[in-house]
């Protein structure tokens, strides 16, 4: 824990000593991390957590009015994958915990001046599109009835191959009107097979 503290404070010394950062005491709570470092100053909070076992850390950032108080914090990598996103010739082997957390504070530092300066507003635009992305997404999504049809239409299908046409009328006479034209047609079919039967 001292080593990945001290390479934490280390990477993210500029703040410390020009923007008036601090260490902070860890979260409250059970299942907080032993392996977690947070510095802020009066407007942002950093959280460098070691994760997989050592081998990753995982860089969050919070506004300190605890506006963002979940867990994940403000989508701060993404922020970074669009102003300098890292090439996979830049990246390209695996790099140790310590070199991540040095490379996540080096690209903070270097392209996310207005946040530590506590202003948000670049994130905030980047959450609004995201959610927008994310609510269009599900008006294209299938409605539940469409889903149950979609799986039913495929079990029919599957039945209707083997030959219980029994089974191809149960599973897709109760979603008539989500029918395709052809599901339609192997419904007609599988019951004028049913009648010869």
């Amino acid at each position: 824990m001292k080593e990945f503290k001290q390479c934490v404070l280390e990477s993210y010394r500029p703040l410390l000593e020009e923007h008036e950062f601090q260490e902070l005491p860890k979260r409250k709570g059970e299942s907080v991390n032993p392996y977690s470092v947070r510095i802020g100053n009066r407007t942002t909070v950093i959280e460098v957590e070691g994760i997989h076992y050592g081998s990753a850390a995982w860089t969050k950032l919070f506004r300190t009015s605890d506006a963002d108080s979940d867990y994940y914090g403000l989508p701060i990598r993404r922020l970074l994958d669009e102003r300098a996103p890292i090439t996979n010739k830049k990246r390209s082997k695996q790099i140790s915990q310590l070199d991540q957390i040095r490379e996540d504070a080096a690209r903070i530092l270097a392209n996310a001046a207005d946040i530590i300066a506590g202003d948000f507003s670049a994130i905030d635009a980047l959450v609004e599109r995201q959610n927008k992305i994310e609510e269009e997404r599900r008006a294209r999504a299938p409605s539940p009835e469409e889903k149950a049809a979609n799986i039913a239409a495929s079990e029919a299908g599957h039945a209707f191959k083997a030959g219980d046409f029994r089974k191809v009328v149960d599973l897709l006479s109760s979603h008539l009107s989500q029918l395709s034209k052809g599901q339609q047609k192997k419904l007609q079919i599988a019951l004028s097979r049913m009648d010869n039967g």
